[in-house]
């Protein structure tokens, strides 16, 4: 999907629950109007992480850290968890 793409399916979603919020306050649902801003904030929030978070530039790159186990592991360390991995760079 492409950022112009994203973009514009976020502004139609906020949009859309904006619209929603400001009619349920004018019809006194306040349930309603609390669910679209609630509504707003993770669609707002989630285009945030989507333009911030983004995988390697290189697909082909390999990993630099192994996610198969070790042949000499005790039984229960049979594979790596996030700490260990850290320990390890």
């Amino acid at each position: 999907m492409t950022p112009n793409t994203r973009y514009r399916f976020t502004l139609a979603a906020a949009l859309f629950l904006a619209i929603v919020t400001l009619l349920s306050i004018f019809l006194n649902m306040e349930t309603v109007a609390t669910a679209g801003i609630a509504g707003i904030m993770t669609v707002l929030s989630t285009y945030i992480w989507s333009q911030t978070t983004r995988p390697t530039c290189y697909p082909n790159e390999k990993p630099k850290h192994s996610t198969k186990p070790d042949k000499n592991v005790p039984p229960g360390y049979a594979y790596p968890g996030p700490m260990d991995i850290l320990e390890k760079q």
